[in-house]
């Protein structure tokens, strides 16, 4: 029986070492899905000859293809090349190829090859050279056994370029055609756990489709992945799985395209022409920030409030020093006034106001650190939120209260239908 499935080898003492985060392996994943291959495995190793050639022997008896990444530089220490051939029982060649394009690289920069890079020309017999247009470092495909080894340069950028100049066409030709479909949802404002309980069964490992979950900076990304037969086609299972995915998710959901929240909200802005404006205290302009990661953001945020202390709340925002005597400048009172009086002063559509206490001092019994009240104004009705977060660091409760402001405005644009009152 031939083997299935994918596993990366992720060559790198850096990698080891916590200086350098190891990200191919993402992104060959997902490039991988719709092909229909799954990454069963993934390993990190040092540059040791040794070690690499026999984890290349190990996984190559246990997968149909075996991507390698990494140590494929100039230097003494980057060995997958010869681990590679010393795996296959096959010596290392000069490709005159492969040289002729590590001169031509450097000759495009105006400089001499060092000879350090001919190292770089070394090709285990029988392999198939990858040309590298991003770099100095040529890939290979290689047979080891029944598996093919297919073996990247570790720079993201060269890595991902050889991935879909050179590897994708060939797997498309190589691996037959499969009924699999995948799709993204991406949720905000609920917990990992509690999105398990909610999911049930569709989480188990041989459920069809297949639902798995990352969460990062509270937003949790859901992949829906689901595989045709004769009963019914990929398509349809994840049309009927995804009806009811967002019937038990709609108070969650913010996206099935936009992985970040800043973006999903800059699309409704955009759809619905409609603007905004945030009046931020404790995370000091951080929603703002997020959101003017969007190219072509600046027709519709204009203006933005960065209120710190309360003499800036009241000449900025126009809120009453009474207002903030009574009841303190975290208070669903106040974070009313930021959210009315930026609208007032910037002339937008939709505000949201930030007020918060992000420590590590500055608690109290009554108002403790982590504590944010948020305000949203749009089209004469303002409503708040208080929120109460995890006693973290400051760093932390500023990120996460810029985040929820982000998605509270995401979930007040008016529709495109509604015309302002």
């Amino acid at each position: 029986m031939t083997a299935e499935g994918v596993a990366v080898l992720a060559i790198g003492d850096e990698l080891l070492g916590g200086y350098t985060l190891e990200r191919n392996s993402a992104l060959i994943a997902d490039e991988l899905s719709a092909l229909g291959l799954e990454v069963r495995e993934l390993r990190v190793l040092r540059d040791n000859e040794e070690h690499i050639a026999e984890a290349l022997v190990e996984l190559a008896r246990d997968h149909r293809f075996v991507f390698v990444t990494g140590g494929l530089g100039p230097t003494l220490d980057d060995v997958t090349r010869h681990a590679a051939a010393r795996a296959a029982g096959v010596e290392l060649e000069l490709s005159q190829a492969a040289l002729a394009e590590v001169r031509e690289w450097w000759s495009g920069r105006d400089t001499e090859m060092p000879s350090a890079n001919e190292r770089q020309a070394l090709l285990p017999t029988g392999a198939v050279r990858m040309t590298n247009s991003a770099g100095t470092a040529p890939g290979f495909r290689l047979a080891l056994g029944a598996a093919t080894l297919i073996v990247l340069p570790g720079p993201p950028r060269e890595m991902s370029t050889m991935l879909q100049e050179s590897v994708l066409p060939w797997l498309e030709r190589e691996v037959p055609e499969a009924d699999l479909q995948t799709r993204h949802f991406y949720l905000f404002g609920l917990g990992e756990s509690d999105f398990a309980e909610r999911v049930g069964a569709w989480m188990e490992r041989d459920a069809n489709p297949l639902i798995g979950v990352t969460a990062s900076r509270g937003v949790l990304t859901v992949r829906m992945r689901a595989v045709g037969d004769e009963a019914s086609s990929a398509e349809a299972r994840l049309d009927r799985a995804s009806l009811e995915f967002r019937e038990r998710f709609s108070d969650h959901i913010f996206s099935e395209s936009e992985a970040t929240v800043e973006f999903a909200l800059a699309k409704r802005l955009e759809a619905s022409q409609v603007s905004i404006t945030f009046a931020e205290s404790c995370t000091g302009g951080l929603a703002a920030a997020s959101l003017c990661r969007v190219p072509g953001v600046s027709s519709l945020f204009t203006d933005g409030f960065v209120t710190y202390s309360n003499d800036a709340k009241v000449r900025r925002l126009g809120v009453s020093p009474e207002l903030l005597e009574a009841h303190g400048a975290v208070s669903e009172e106040v974070a009313r006034a930021m959210a009315e009086g930026a609208l007032l002063m910037s002339g937008a559509r939709l505000g949201v106001s930030i007020t918060g206490i992000a420590g590590p001092d500055g608690g109290t019994a009554e108002k403790p650190v982590g504590l944010v009240w948020f305000a949203v104004a749009v089209d004469g009705r303002t409503e708040t939120l208080r929120r109460q977060f995890p006693k973290h660091s400051r760093d932390w409760i500023r990120d996460a209260a810029a985040r929820t402001a982000l998605h509270l405005a995401w979930t007040h644009v008016p529709s495109p239908s509604l015309e302002a009152k």
